[in-house]
């Protein structure tokens, strides 16, 4: 269980670097190379560590990946589109409804059982981050870029969900990966091919977006699938909200913002929160599984 939660804890601080660097990226070239970067990027990580790792890759060539490769093909688009319009905090922040859309899945979908204080403590955690990101200005945001945020953490949180359900059959976390992003490459490709979009490249963009999708794509993803193991999805998920938070330090001298008094109290509401979240759901697991190793005593 411990294991999961650092497993998880590493996750979050590459998801909390990457988007500095993936804008950077953005500014030499178009959304849908920047997807195909990522992609390509993931496949040739993922095949490298099998060969390190020892671990040959294996092909899911099943109904259930091929529809999780097309809701993260979308969810891939939107996170650029998002990213090309709006600040890297600001995506940061907006991509906490993730939060918002893992738990009510979780529940649909995956069945899991959350507790009235749990449940408090998650709408603590997205006051708090409603909180931080409140404007201390009337300046303008882009619609498109908002809608684009919010519509990406949907078809991530999405993907997840479907990732959590194909781990439970046993399957390799990398092979997942690497088949994801292969089914991911071959539509977006398609995409390309079809629009005939821009295909400008320099050395600049594309170093700046693969280590950007190292740090998020490839470890940070394949960090989160081994914490999916041994944690709850929902509380693995509401723990990542606090990656806007190292975002916004990191961002801090290239996009600098102003910070209020609400935005600092909401940083406070959304760490507190998010920490007992995890203690409560450590000591929960504890008891169970110490009921669970007295039970096995008893029968054998």
């Amino acid at each position: 269980m411990l294991k999961g939660y650092l497993y998880n804890i590493a996750s979050i601080l590459m998801m909390g670097i990457g988007p500095l660097l993936s804008k950077f990226g953005l500014l030499d070239i178009s959304i849908s190379m920047a997807a195909v970067i990522n992609a390509v990027t993931i496949i040739l990580a993922s095949y490298i560590w099998g060969l390190f790792s020892k671990k040959p890759i294996n092909l899911y060539l099943t109904k259930d990946v091929t529809i999780l490769a097309i809701c993260n093909s979308i969810g891939v688009v939107l996170m650029y589109l998002s990213l090309d319009l709006l600040s890297p905090v600001q995506v940061g922040f907006l991509g906490r409804f993730y939060t918002v859309f893992a738990v009510v899945l979780s529940f649909v979908i995956l069945k899991e059982k959350i507790t009235s204080s749990e449940w408090s403590l998650i709408v603590l955690a997205i006051i708090g981050t409603f909180m931080f990101i409140t404007p201390s200005d009337n300046a303008t945001i882009d619609i498109l870029g908002i809608i684009s945020a919010i519509l990406y953490t949907f078809f991530f949180a999405l993907s997840n969900v479907l990732i959590k359900i194909t781990m439970t059959d046993g399957r390799d976390s990398n092979s997942l990966l690497f088949t994801n992003n292969l089914w991911t490459l071959l539509i977006i490709a398609l995409y390309l091919f079809i629009f005939n979009d821009n295909w400008n490249l320099s050395i600049s963009s594309i170093s700046l977006t693969a280590i950007a999708v190292l740090m998020t794509g490839f470890l940070g993803t394949l960090f989160l699938y081994e914490a999916l193991k041994r944690i709850r999805f929902s509380i693995a998920n509401v723990m990542r909200a606090t990656s806007p938070i190292i975002l916004a330090v990191v961002s801090y001298p290239f996009f600098p913002i102003k910070l209020t008094f609400l935005n600092i109290l909401g940083a406070v509401v959304l760490i507190l929160s998010i920490l007992i979240i995890g203690i409560v759901d450590f000591k929960k697991s504890v008891v169970v599984s110490n009921k669970n190793e007295n039970l096995e005593k008893h029968t054998s």
